[in-house]
């Protein structure tokens, strides 16, 4: 209140202010300048302006609630608000967020020109609603009430309750809008204080520090000089090739995308094209700059203009002797100083390297589809790969606007290894009776973006089924996928890229496929299997082999696993990440748990030693990576 107290003397001085605005203005940044009778923004990218505290489990607590809605009106304010999200500086001055927009090296002197005309006449801003509209909410008894619900509706809709503080900002101003500003910042204050102390929150600033600490980490050891990379080449112009791509030609990376024919050279450049039109369409891209954009992506069907690329990644067929000759031609074809890279999914690194002649300097690069809107990238150390290597592939990652973490070669790597037991059990209690929109209701009220059944199918069945195999034959029976997928792949039921799956797809619509619970001969759900046990037995699994690989030291650090599932499968981030769910549960209790599936289900809810040794110690992940254990 005393920061409130601050800004508020500042918006009722006597004389006007100007915040003069540069680069990234958020939260307090933002609230500050609101509290200012104008606003002037610079013209260059790195401006953004907005109110991100609902990223943390928190609202605007320095007036934000009060001055964005007054200044911009009701619905855009709440747009601002509720979805975090930060706008440029166009856009703040189309939304009335800032008054005048110049040249970024001339905003010092138009602003104290500006400042100087204003010290003559003393002029203070007088906020009134621009149009019918805003004077309508202001005004009608009830209208405002009628957005906030609106809203409210769309966000229960969308975060299914889980998250406490954009319903609470709904209320704030629901109760204030059109009062006074010192109500109202009481008000404002109470709800934050109250928002600070939720687990929500808590979890959501841990996860903005695990983010940051990924920002800092060079992803090795010792000082290490990471390569620039600025020219690359992708072998593979599919869907994921042609991603890549685009993603390296939007951070002004030259690319040479190879292929074996010229019409699959086609597929790659529409895939790329077709990224960058979305983005044209959102108005993020201009016209002009997708043109320049993929004037940098090149096509070829030989590997002429390889030899002398910083890095060449692959994202051909997943099979392992298809891509290690693939390696072994690139090896004698590239410069010595070149980085070889492939985007497997769940390829020994370590194997693909056997017969280059610098194996140091293969790495993976995991990238998760589309590429151009999953975060996450594995960043594989095969057994010779060098520090070099993954010090110059995580720099690499980070400047595509990646989040990379650093993983040991591993069949499944991290995310996709704890995937693949979920994604098993998904199967298991379809056959048990647990229907597809029940499953994915539970997982979805639990907070993942989408149930395990969506899941599959948009991974797509045959890809399921694949990595399934190899997880099988790396770690046994306990990832044994259920007899039933292989007819499913088989009978071309493939998810949604064929129409049909476990769901069925019409007119890009999803719904219940009652042929194909005909080949899983489900049972009657029995009355045991609640819901509770249902998200248990998905999640438990997950938990169980996250600790395996912080057993088996996959990972640096104990977060990786937390920021790995994060980024890359969308893991509930108002729950802190997998272990720190699990850390907030106890180890004691979810063995316990673990011990009675086992007897229920069968051997692949066998608790690992880790998760037994914290059990029987009462020890929790993030206390034991504290202590350096």
């Amino acid at each position: 209140m005393k920061l409130q107290s601050v800004f508020t003397y500042l918006e009722q001085m006597s004389i006007p202010s100007i915040a003069a605005i540069h680069g990234a203005s958020m939260g307090g940044g933002t609230e500050l300048a609101l509290a200012c009778d104008y606003r002037m923004a610079s013209d260059a990218p790195q401006t953004k302006i907005g109110l991100p505290e609902v990223l943390l489990g928190l609202i605007p607590g320095w007036g934000g609630t009060q001055r964005m809605p007054r200044l911009v009106g009701l619905e855009a304010g709440l747009d601002m608000i509720l979805t975090g999200r930060t706008v440029d500086a166009s856009k703040a001055k189309k939304m009335g967020l800032v008054d005048k927009v110049v040249p970024a090296e001339a905003l010092n002197e138009k602003a104290m020109a500006w400042a100087m005309e204003l010290a003559q006449s003393g002029k203070k801003r007088h906020f009134e609603q621009k149009n019918l509209k805003e004077k309508a909410l202001a005004k009608v008894p009830g209208a405002a009430w009628v957005v906030c619900e609106i809203a409210r509706k769309q966000v229960m809709q969308k975060t299914q309750g889980n998250y406490p503080a954009p319903l609470a900002a709904i209320r704030v101003i629901r109760k204030t809008y059109g009062g006074s500003l010192e109500k109202g910042l009481k008000v404002e204050a109470d709800a934050f204080t109250k928002l600070m102390v939720t687990p929500e929150s808590q979890n959501l600033i841990h996860v903005f520090y695990l983010n940051e600490k990924v920002k800092k980490d060079k992803g090795t050891e010792g000082k290490v000089t990471a390569k620039t990379i600025a020219h690359a080449g992708v072998v593979g112009a599919g869907v994921m090739g042609g991603g890549i791509a685009q993603l390296f030609a939007a951070r002004n990376v030259r690319v040479r995308m190879k292929d074996i024919h010229w019409d699959a050279i086609a597929k790659g450049y529409a895939a790329a094209k077709k990224i960058f039109q979305k983005s044209v369409e959102r108005r993020k891209l201009k016209p002009n700059e997708l043109k320049n954009a993929m004037e940098r992506i090149e096509g070829t069907v030989d590997f002429s203009g390889f030899e002398h690329l910083d890095l060449v990644i692959e994202a051909i067929v997943e099979n392992l002797e298809v891509k290690k000759n693939l390696f072994k031609e690139l090896g004698a074809l590239v410069s010595p100083q070149t980085l070889l890279a492939t985007n497997t999914s769940s390829l020994s690194v370590t194997a693909l390297a056997e017969g280059t002649p610098h194996p140091e300097r293969v790495v993976g690069m995991h990238f998760f589809n589309p590429v151009d809107k999953m975060p996450l990238v594995e960043v594989i150390a095969g057994n010779q790969t060098s520090p070099e290597a993954v010090a110059s592939i995580v720099t690499f990652s980070k400047a595509l606007g990646k989040t990379p973490i650093v993983v040991k070669d591993s069949p499944g790597f991290v995310v996709n290894r704890i995937l693949g037991p979920y994604l098993n059990e998904a199967i298991h209690l379809l056959m048990e009776g647990v229907r597809p929109t029940e499953m994915d209701r539970i997982m979805e009220k639990f907070g993942m973006p989408m149930g395990p059944c969506a899941l599959l199918d948009e991974v797509g069945l045959d890809v399921a089924s694949k990595v399934s195999h190899v997880l099988y034959g790396a770690f046994g029976e306990r990832m044994k996928g259920p007899e039933q997928m292989t007819q499913v792949v088989q009978e071309k039921r493939l998810g949604k890229k064929v129409g049909v799956g476990i769901y069925r797809y019409e007119n890009g619509k999803r719904q219940e496929s009652a042929d194909l619970l005909t080949v899983f001969k489900p049972q009657a759900r029995p009355s045991d299997l609640t819901d509770e046990v249902v998200m248990k037995r998905l999640v438990y699994l997950m938990i169980n082999e996250g600790s395996r690989c912080v057993e088996e030291k996959l990972v640096r650090h104990v977060s990786d696993i937390d920021v790995g599932m994060i980024f890359g499968t969308g893991f509930a981030p108002f729950r802190g990440g997998l272990l720190k769910y699990a850390d907030s549960i106890g180890a004691e209790a979810i063995v316990s748990d673990l011990d009675i599936f086992i007897r229920k289900y069968g051997e692949r809810f066998k608790p690992s030693k880790l998760l037994q040794e914290y059990s029987v110690h009462r020890k929790t992940f993030y206390q034991a990576e504290d202590l350096g254990s």
